[in-house]
Parts: structure tokens; C-alpha cells; sequence
């Protein structure tokens, strides 16, 4: 007497339907993942008679169950003991393990994120958890795993043994890390926050100093979504000084108070979040820029940076009394970061009244750094 062939079952897809079992499906699919292995790794993708035979043996695994049902997961799963077991002959068979299995997170994990619990809840200093975080932190655990994944398996495996460390992981596969900005070619060309002008509005570039300083804010908060890490400006103030001409103290400080609170109270970076940035700033113009032709409102010249030496020096100071203010608590301003730049000719003894303000806001709150 033959003995029956236990029927499969029907297929629960991550669509949400019900469709007939199909060992076709699983070729197709091992074909086309697998081609991954080519991309990331330089190793050929597996054959159609490779993915037969895998297909035949999940089959066989599937009867033995004899389930109602099954789901496109659970299938994936089973492919995967398949391929992580011929992996253990062929070394081939692990890469293409790697390229074919899931990467995301258990339900309960994905709960204990949404409740500030659980994965990373502690990471960052700079996220005060919530419903943006609860969405950053489950793309960052899938991401991680994904790179891991495709990143040459002795780099992987050196990560998570300690041996090295790849900072921003869930970022690793789609952004470079920190980003320091030339605020010139935004006051040549203009601003378009996605960078085409197509979803945004376009400026033209600024032509009053309160523009320039807007302008700088939402150039730093832009690139959040691109970078990793923080964003920042090279020489800050020798920069902006052409715009702040003719202006009071009173209104340069003003400027430099709205720019702490623009950038402190931007609160839609990474996870929500303000924006993690920097300025790199002197008290003065150094040597390198005195005789650089300036570039300010749509125009490059006629004067030179070193014309705006007293401006620079107001700027300078208005910043420094602003950040030793702190904000309408007396906190400190945590961003941006003050970056004082340690140039040679301007330790002349003429500019200490300056250095001593930045070392005053230095003993306060122990947030500026100085860049040799």
C-alpha cells in the first residue's frame, strides 16, 4: 500500500494573505536575495539547482511539522537552518545565510522601545525619550543588523567581539559621520533645504544679518537627516561679520542669543532631538583671511575679511557674554559646541580681554573646546 503525501500547507504571506503553498517561490526568492552575495561580498549567488535542493529539503522539513499553516517568516526561518547547516561545509552558504535571513526586532522588544524601555534606552544623553525615539530606535536595532549583515564577516565579528568599534552603526550603510559647513556658498547661492529645491522653498542668499543668521540654523538642522553625527561651521564669525556692519552691540548680541536658542530649541533632529552642532570661532581675523575677498549677499568683494577685523572682535565677545549667560534659567547653551581656534598671531597679547571672557565661560560650564 502507498502511503499518502502529507499535502503543505497553506502560506500565511507578510502581505496578510492566504496563498497555496509554492517551492517556486522559495527559488525565485533565493535566486534574487542571494545576488546580494555578488554586491557585498564578490562571491557568486546561488545556482537554480542550489535553490532546488534547498526548496526540496524545506518541503520535506514543513511536512514533518504537519501544521495547518505556515508564515512567510517561519519559511524564511526554515531556509535559513538549511543554509546555516551546509554552511558548516561550505563556507559560501554562510554568506548567503547572512544575505537571506530577517533583520528586525521581537514583539516585545518593539514594545519595551515604545515605553522608553529596552534597546539602547540609555545611548544617547541627548534624546529625551519620546514617540519620534520610540520609531528612531527600532530603525536603529533593524539597521544594525542589517549592516552587520552585509559588512565583510571578519569586520562583523571584530565589532561585536570588542576588538574594534564602528561608531554610529545603525547609520553605518547610508551617512558619513560629522560635517563641517563653508557658510560662504550659502551667502553666494542661497538656501534650498533639500538641496534641489523641489520639496522646499528657495532664498536667495541672505541679505541682512538676521537672515544670515537663520540661514546658518537651518543649514545645520538640514543635514541632520544626512550625517550621522554633528554638524558645524568653519570660521563662524570672520564669515558673518560683513553682515553685522553698522549694527549695534546690543543688536550683534541679540543675533547671537537668537542663534543659541534657534539651535537649542530645533527640537527635530535624530529621534527628536536639537541639533548637534558646532562653530569653530577666533577673536579675531586670523593671517589666513585678512586679504580674502569677502562673500556676502549674492556677491564675492570687494572688501576683504581683514576689514572686518572690529566686527569679528564684537561678534566674539557678544557670543562669549551670551554663552556665559546661559538661558532664562542660567542652564548653559548645550549646542553649539564653541570651538575656539587656536591661531599663533592672535595670542599677542591684544586680544586677551577675549580669551580670558572664553576661559570664563570655559570655568562656568566646561562646555567650550579649544582646536590646535
Amino acid at each position: 500500500m502507498v502511503e499518502a503525501v502529507k499535502p503543505l500547507p497553506m502560506v500565511r504571506s507578510s502581505s496578510g494573505h492566504f496563498i497555496p503553498w509554492s517551492r517556486q517561490s522559495i527559488v525565485n526568492s533565493l535566486l534574487k536575495e542571494t545576488k546580494l552575495a555578488t554586491m557585498f561580498f564578490g562571491v557568486r549567488p546561488i545556482t537554480e539547482e542550489e535553490a532546488e535542493s534547498i526548496a526540496l529539503e524545506v518541503e520535506a522539513k514543513v511536512r514533518s511539522m504537519d501544521l495547518k499553516f505556515v508564515s512567510g517568516p517561519l519559511i524564511r526561518e526554515i531556509v535559513n537552518t538549511v543554509l546555516l547547516e551546509k554552511g558548516s561545509f561550505n563556507p559560501l552558504y554562510r554568506i548567503y545565510r547572512n544575505v537571506y535571513t530577517r533583520v528586525g526586532t521581537p514583539v516585545h522588544d518593539a514594545y519595551e522601545i515604545d515605553i522608553g524601555k529596552g534597546f539602547e534606552a540609555k545611548e544617547n544623553a541627548n534624546l529625551q525619550p519620546n514617540a519620534e525615539t520610540a520609531h528612531k530606535k527600532k530603525a536603529d536595532k533593524t539597521s544594525k543588523e542589517e549592516y552587520l549583515l552585509l559588512m565583510p564577516i571578519e569586520l562583523a565579528d571584530a565589532h561585536l567581539k570588542g576588538e574594534v568599534h564602528i561608531h554610529d552603526l545603525e547609520y553605518f550603510g547610508t551617512r558619513p559621520f560629522c560635517q563641517d559647513w563653508d557658510l560662504r556658498y550659502f551667502f553666494y547661492y542661497g538656501f534650498m533645504p533639500d538641496g534641489m529645491g523641489i520639496k522646499t522653498s528657495v532664498a536667495r542668499a541672505a541679505q541682512r544679518a538676521e537672515v544670515a543668521v537663520l540661514h546658518s540654523v537651518k543649514v545645520l538642522a538640514a543635514a541632520q537627516t544626512n550625517f550621522s553625527g554633528g554638524e558645524g561651521f568653519y570660521n563662524y564669525l570672520v564669515f558673518l561679520a560683513p553682515y553685522t556692519r553698522g549694527l549695534s552691540y546690543d543688536n550683534v548680541k541679540q543675533l547671537m542669543q537668537m542663534m543659541f536658542y534657534e539651535l537649542t530649541q530645533i527640537y527635530v533632529a535624530r529621534g527628536g532631538q536639537p541639533v548637534f552642532s558646532n562653530i569653530q570661532i577666533t577673536p579675531g581675523v586670523p593671517k589666513l583671511w585678512e586679504d580674502v575677498p569677502i562673500v556676502a549677499r549674492g556677491r564675492i568683494g570687494p572688501d576683504k575679511y581683514g576689514d572686518y577685523e572690529d566686527e569679528v572682535r564684537m561678534l566674539y565677545r557678544a557670543l562669549n557674554e551670551v554663552a556665559l549667560q546661559g538661558d532664562y534659567w542660567g542652564k548653559p547653551f548645550n549646542f553649539p559646541k564653541l570651538e575656539n581656534g587656536i591661531v599663533p598671531e592672535l595670542f599677542n597679547g591684544e586680544y586677551d580681554e577675549e580669551w580670558l571672557l572664553a576661559h570664563r565661560v570655559v570655568a562656568k560650564f566646561g562646555s567650550p573646546y579649544f582646536d590646535n
